[in-house]
């Protein structure tokens, strides 16, 4: 089985009530940004569900997380409902 990646979602406060999700990755000692939320939540909470389900978006499968790619094949990924990891879905809109 290929390599867990070391994928963390973290929430910036850019100013005051102003919330964006991240999606960082870790190689070796240093943490890089994969994915950054265009616009602003109003809340942490909203803003973490948010990058839950995008980090999501990116698994293929929730049982084992997610792996490096197969060099000799790269797998369609699986389509299924969507899970809130505990903080709800977020309300966007």
């Amino acid at each position: 089985m290929p390599d867990l990646r070391r994928i963390a979602v973290t929430v910036v406060e850019e100013e005051e009530g102003a919330y964006r999700w991240r999606l960082i990755e870790q190689y070796g000692e240093d943490w890089h940004v994969l994915k950054q939320q265009p616009r602003s939540m109003g809340t942490y909470k909203v803003a973490m569900a948010a990058g839950l389900v995008e980090l999501q978006k990116m698994i293929d499968d929730l049982d084992v997380g997610p792996r490096e790619e197969e060099a000799e094949t790269v797998k369609a990924k699986k389509t299924g409902p969507v899970f809130g990891f505990g903080f709800g879905l977020p309300k966007l809109g």
